[in-house]
C-alpha cells in the first residue's frame, strides 16, 4: 500500500514538471540577425602624466645630458673646456677693465677720456697704502690716526668689493687653464656692485665725521656724470654684473637627464 502511494506521489511530480516545461521552438521559427563587421585601426601611443608639483620649465633635449664622471668622453671634456676658455677670456677682459681705474689711480696715472675713468677721492688701493704710511708715521695711535681711518670708510668698502673682483680674476685663470666644470662669476660681481652702491648711498646721505660730503643725485650724479667718479664706478659695476650673468647662464650645466 505504501509503495503505491510513493509511486502516485512521484508520478504527480513528473506530470507537473511536464506541464510546466515550455514548448520547444521549431527551427523554422528562428530569426538570425545579419552579421556586422567593423574594422578598428589601433595606433599605439605613449602618454606620461607629469606630476602636479613639477616646476614648469624648458623642455629637456639631448644637449642636457650630463654624463657621470666615469662616462665622460674626451670630446665631451673638450667641449666643456672650450666654453670655459671662451667665457673666461670675456670675464678676464671685463674684470681687468673694472680693476684698471684703481690700478691707474694707485700708480698715479690718468687717462684723457670724456668721463672720469680714474678716481681721485675713491682711490681705494692707493688710498689704503697712504693710510698705512700715515698711520705708521703717527705711531699707530692718536686722533690723527682715527681721522685718517674714518676718512677711509668709502675706500675700505670699495676694497672689500675689489677683493671679490680678484676672486673672479682667479676664476678666469682657472677657466683659461681648461677647467671642465662650468665657472660661475655672478656672486662676486654682485658683491662688488653692492659695495659700490653702498658708497653711493654714503655720499647721498653725507657723513661729516668720515669726511664724506653730501652730493645731489640729479646735479652731481646724473647731470655731472662726466666728472663724477661714482657714476663711472656704478656703470662699470653694472656692466660687470651683466656680463657675468650672460657668461654664467651661457655656460651652465642643464640637468635634464643624468647628473
Amino acid at each position: 500500500m505504501a509503495d503505491e502511494r510513493t509511486k502516485n506521489k512521484n508520478r504527480g511530480v513528473d506530470d507537473a514538471g511536464i506541464r510546466l516545461a515550455p514548448t520547444p521552438i521549431r527551427n523554422s521559427d528562428y530569426h538570425v540577425l545579419p552579421s556586422i563587421r567593423q574594422e578598428y585601426v589601433l595606433e599605439p601611443s605613449l602618454h606620461i602624466d607629469e606630476p602636479k608639483d613639477m616646476p614648469s620649465g624648458e623642455i629637456s633635449t639631448a644637449d642636457d645630458f650630463q654624463p657621470k664622471v666615469k662616462d665622460r668622453s674626451k670630446r665631451w671634456k673638450r667641449q666643456k673646456r672650450g666654453k670655459n676658455i671662451i667665457f673666461g677670456a670675456i670675464m678676464l677682459a671685463i674684470t681687468v677693465i673694472v680693476l684698471l681705474p684703481y690700478i691707474l689711480a694707485a700708480a698715479g696715472q690718468n687717462l684723457n677720456l670724456p668721463f672720469k675713468f680714474v678716481p681721485e677721492k675713491l682711490n681705494a688701493i692707493g688710498g689704503l697704502v697712504e693710510a698705512f704710511k700715515s698711520t705708521a708715521s703717527y705711531g699707530w695711535t692718536g686722533p690723527e690716526v682715527k681721522a685718517i681711518w674714518l676718512g677711509m670708510v668709502p675706500n675700505l668698502v670699495l676694497m672689500l668689493g675689489i677683493i671679490f673682483l680678484v676672486f673672479n680674476l682667479i676664476k678666469t685663470f682657472c677657466a683659461l687653464l681648461g677647467a671642465v666644470k662650468p665657472v660661475k662669476y655672478v656672486a662676486n660681481s654682485v658683491i662688488y656692485l653692492v659695495c659700490v652702491l653702498t658708497v653711493l648711498v654714503l655720499y647721498l646721505i653725507g657723513i661729516n665725521a668720515c669726511g664724506i660730503e653730501q652730493i645731489n643725485f640729479v646735479n652731481d650724479f646724473i647731470k655731472g656724470f662726466r666728472t663724477s667718479e661714482l657714476f663711472s664706478l656704478v656703470v662699470f659695476a653694472l656692466g660687470n654684473v651683466l656680463v657675468s650673468v650672460i657668461c654664467t647662464m651661457s655656460n651652465k650645466d642643464r640637468y635634464g637627464y643624468i647628473r
